[in-house]
């Protein structure tokens, strides 16, 4: 079996909203971070 099956595989197996959490995980530092550069800059 291809590395690549696996990996599908294991991409696909993960819910929808799992994915959905993640990306709102991974987007509220981010926002903090931009907007304390943005403070900082001025």
């Amino acid at each position: 079996m291809p590395i690549s099956h696996s990996l599908l595989f294991a991409v696909t197996s993960i819910s929808d909203t799992q994915v959905y959490i993640a990306l709102v995980v991974a987007l509220i530092p981010g926002v903090l971070a931009w907007r304390l550069a943005t403070e900082l800059y001025k």
